[in-house]
């Protein structure tokens, strides 16, 4: 029961940073900065409850390496991606395109890892294929819109599914507590930003920029961070086939938290939301198959 509660958190806080993070880059239209801010705060956020609850004791870095090392691309590099496509097609419809995520991972399993092709995968194949049939001849767009979010949305997806594939091999019976882990996470995916923030922003981004950009993205981060907290520990005490069709659900909380909190400016239709509950029928059904 708490594997359930745990990923169903984790999707709900998931999909809440992203319309939050939305509501920043109304407020300070920089992607880099937010992605920055975001990554920063939820690295604090996690590593001060990972000390709080006298986890963080037994520290090693050979147990958390590889989660600071995936945490440079992802949620590091990606996180930048994904705030590009928010402020360019918005919360939900990001996360749209990467609640297709299971599928990709699957089919990548498929080919590098030689795991076999079963009829759930297909059925999820297909309710995916239809929900981007609909998202695609959806005539409704948010206000600014910019096609090349999509672009931006496809390339986070593309990096999801090389952390998912990745992590099969390298990740594997580590004794390392989930807060742990995603503090070493979000760690790795705050050096990413700033470093990237430092070299692409440095002449445009002054420090006293940066400080004043901060709080519309403080609680953002805050749910960044606890994303990541449950998700780990979703996994750590559970099966990834229990937590992932779970976690699909990010897609219809990010839907109902951008119609609470962005109302018209997100443009929710009828065509968006039945995209949504195909995407997450889809990633329920590849769930059932892996």
């Amino acid at each position: 029961m708490a594997v359930v509660v745990l990923a169903l958190v984790s999707g709900a806080a998931f999909g809440l940073m992203a319309v939050l993070m939305r509501l920043g880059l109304r407020r300070v239209p920089d992607a880099a900065l937010g992605a920055m801010h975001t990554t920063t705060v939820g690295f604090v956020t996690a590593a001060v409850i990972a000390v709080a609850i006298n986890q963080a004791s037994d520290l090693t870095w050979s147990g958390i390496w590889p989660f600071f090392v995936l945490g440079l691309a992802v949620p590091g590099l990606t996180h930048v991606m994904l705030a590009h496509a928010m402020q360019g097609i918005g919360a939900s419809r990001t996360m749209v395109i990467t609640g297709a995520l299971p599928l990709v991972s699957s089919f990548a399993a498929i080919v590098f890892l030689s795991e076999p092709l079963r009829t759930p995968l297909a059925i999820g194949t297909l309710l995916i294929v239809a929900s981007v049939i609909l998202f695609a001849g959806d005539p409704v767009r948010p206000e600014n819109y910019r096609a090349i979010g999509v672009i931006w949305a496809a390339g986070s997806l593309v990096l999801f599914a090389a952390r998912d594939t990745i992590s099969r091999w390298v990740v594997v019976d580590r004794d390392v507590p989930g807060v742990v882990a995603a503090a070493a996470l979000l760690a790795g995916a705050t050096v990413a930003v700033v470093l990237f923030v430092l070299v692409t922003r440095y002449r445009h981004a002054p420090l006293a920029q940066i400080r004043s950009s901060l709080a519309p993205f403080v609680w953002a981060g805050v749910a960044f961070g606890a994303a990541h907290l449950a998700l780990l520990e979703a996994i750590d005490r559970g099966k990834i086939t229990v937590v992932s069709p779970l976690l699909g659900t990010v897609v219809l909380w990010t839907v109902l938290f951008a119609a609470i909190l962005l109302r018209q400016s997100e443009a929710i239709s009828p065509r968006l939301i039945a995209a949504a509950l195909l995407v997450v029928a889809g990633a329920a059904a590849i769930g059932i198959a892996r």
